[in-house]
């Protein structure tokens, strides 16, 4: 019997440390007991200083759990020069090869010329604050386990960042990945919830004189 004991106990040790060195990579499972499970293929796709919106893309073929992801944005005006103003609620999923559409806190902040009444998919698909298209800019799309899974900068920190004005703003286009996912930043027309079309014109990197 105590024998009996002793191998259980080192199967389970076993199993533990299996689940530590090997955690789920897809999203779809719990890793290690919920706490640190490892994603990979969403990216941040399309953003809108125009329409105050941002998309993310899954570029998988499985649908994975957004629960725990989160968007930083950097700003020099902020503790820490940086917050996060997302987080993925409890049971949020993203279709394979789908998107989900984040849209701006200030659409419905009076204060931001927003109208109070303006209808968002639902509480869990707000970020706080806006986004700029005449300015310095870089979020960054983290996992839950504080991995950094995508990113998009607009200009360089400079005197700080989301401080620096006078790039173009072009509110026609939005700041997409063409191709959908993989492909390089550039202006595009806007796509929200939908495959980004073809570039229109690079994005400017330098405020202009």
């Amino acid at each position: 019997m105590k024998k009996f004991f002793v191998l259980a106990a080192a199967a389970a040790m076993a199993l533990v440390a299996c689940n530590k060195d090997n955690p789920t990579v897809d999203g779809s499972g719990t890793g290690n007991g919920g706490n640190e499970t490892k994603v990979t293929g969403i990216v941040l796709n399309e953003l809108s200083g125009a329409d105050k919106f941002i998309e993310l893309y899954n570029t998988t073929d499985k649908e994975i759990s957004l629960e725990g992801v989160y968007l930083v944005k950097y700003d020099s005006s902020k503790d820490g020069g940086k917050s996060t103003t997302w987080t993925g609620a409890a049971g949020m999923k993203i279709a394979a090869k789908g998107y989900v559409v984040l849209e701006s806190s200030d659409l419905a902040d009076p204060a931001e010329d927003g109208d109070p009444a303006y209808a968002y998919e639902s509480a869990n698909h707000v970020f706080k604050g806006g986004l700029s298209g005449k300015k310095n800019v870089f979020i960054e799309l983290y996992s839950a386990a504080d991995e950094v899974l995508s990113e998009f900068k607009r200009g360089e920190e400079g005197a700080g960042w989301n401080q620096v004005s006078g790039f173009n703003n072009d509110k026609k286009h939005t700041f997409s990945r063409v191709p959908d996912g993989t492909g390089e930043w550039a202006y595009a027309d806007p796509t929200k919830g939908a495959a980004n079309g073809a570039k229109v014109a690079d994005i400017e990197q330098a405020p202009e004189m």
